[in-house]
């Protein structure tokens, strides 16, 4: 934005006078506004109220309220745009607490709940339908019940009620990984953290 001279320059929110200041000692006309009148004196002394040559090559103006400002404390406001609410419920993370949860349940091949509630889908893994009864044994046997730790992928946002994350064991196993190297999941195509970590595991394991 920019002024030519002669212009008006509008403040709504004066503060201590700068802009009034400035736009008078480059030639603009100034309107400014403020409610703090604790502003009034540190104002007068920096547009030269004073009888500097500011002052006196321009006709300054202060204009008091003849009542002062009541602000309503009960506003009946609407606004247009609703606030957002997180698709999924912060009180089923634990921000705040150890960030441990328990398996409460195997909801499918790639998707088990915890005790807060939360759903969460083990990113990195595709189901092999052939092997999913064997799948699901594992995850009950070795993952049900059990403590666990998440870790989370910029890349992935929240499904629904189902956040997509790498799960490990309170004993750092890897779960995600292990059903890779277990030949229960396969690698999917699209891009995520852990991929080529994955690859070089079933990389190495063709090769030995």
């Amino acid at each position: 934005m920019f002024t030519f001279i002669g212009d008006t320059v509008l403040d709504p929110f004066l503060g201590s006078g700068t802009t009034i200041k400035v736009a008078l000692n480059q030639n603009r006309n100034s309107i400014g506004y403020e409610i703090n009148e604790g502003f009034l004196s540190i104002i007068k002394e920096k547009i030269g109220l004073n009888g500097t040559l500011i002052a006196l090559n321009n006709k300054i103006e202060i204009v008091k309220r003849d009542q002062p400002i009541r602000v309503e404390e009960d506003i009946d406001y609407t606004p247009n745009i609703k606030d957002a609410k997180p698709v999924i419920s912060p009180d089923k993370f634990r921000f705040n607490k150890e960030r441990l949860y328990k398996v409460v349940s195997v909801l499918s091949e790639d998707i088990i709940e915890l005790d807060t509630g939360l759903k969460v889908k083990l990113l990195g893994v595709d189901r092999v339908s052939q092997k999913s009864d064997e799948t699901l044994n594992y995850l009950e046997e070795y993952v049900k019940g059990k403590q666990i730790f998440l870790k989370f992928d910029p890349l992935f946002k929240p499904k629904g009620d189902i956040i997509p994350a790498y799960v490990f064991l309170k004993n750092k196993i890897f779960i995600n990984k292990e059903l890779i190297k277990q030949k229960l999941a396969k690698i999917p195509e699209h891009n995520f953290k852990y991929k080529d970590n994955f690859v070089k595991l079933i990389e190495g394991i063709s090769n030995g």
